[in-house]
């Protein structure tokens, strides 16, 4: 009869996979191992379920930090970022979890761009009706085009960068702070 000396499972200590339950918390760990060596050994996904090992962490002292850290943002605390531990902060800011500020004005500026060329054009084809004025430019390309392309690319600049500022300013702020979603605090 043969003993083993060592179990055919690995056991797991308390606390060394730390199942994650907040749906943006889980996305933003799940997009970290494409970019964090951390996380790329240390977040695990089985099925629809994501787990955080602590096994890399040898510090006591950092892995239950990492652990209370974990528990406050599943819970849907903010924690500023340079208070986070080291190895979750490296985790956390490498990811973007949307597109960058630019993309998402340009995107919202063509839109605006369009829409606005829209509207101009069809009040230059109105003023062109009314009032019987020949509708040619100098090209031969009528004038309801030419009021498409140029009111078109002015509004699209302008509200490219109107929503470019707008949303620098909500992106520095929120790079500050590491956060999840809001859930009602439970009085004490």
């Amino acid at each position: 009869m043969a003993t083993l000396t060592h179990p055919i499972f690995p056991t797991f200590e308390e606390n060394e996979l730390l199942l994650i339950s907040n749906p943006s918390l889980r996305e933003q760990l799940l997009q970290a191992r494409l970019v964090d060596e951390f996380s790329a050994r240390s977040v695990i996904q089985r099925g629809e379920q994501v787990y955080l090992s602590l096994r890399e962490v040898s510090d006591p002292s950092e892995r239950q930090a990492m652990n209370w850290a974990i528990l406050k943002l599943q819970m849907g605390g903010n924690i500023p970022t340079q208070e986070l531990p080291p190895t979750l902060q490296t985790a956390l800011t490498a990811v973007s979890t949307g597109p960058s500020p630019l993309i998402e004005a340009l995107i919202w500026g063509s839109l605006f761009g369009v829409i606005g060329g829209v509207l101009v054009m069809a009040v230059a084809g109105l003023v062109v009706t009314v009032l019987n004025v020949p509708a040619e430019s100098y090209v031969g390309i009528t004038a309801t085009a030419v009021a498409f392309v140029l009111s078109g690319t002015i509004i699209g600049l302008g509200s490219t960068l109107f929503f470019w500022k707008k949303l620098m300013k909500q992106y520095k702020q929120s790079s500050k702070r590491v956060t999840s979603p809001k859930i009602p605090k439970i009085p004490r």
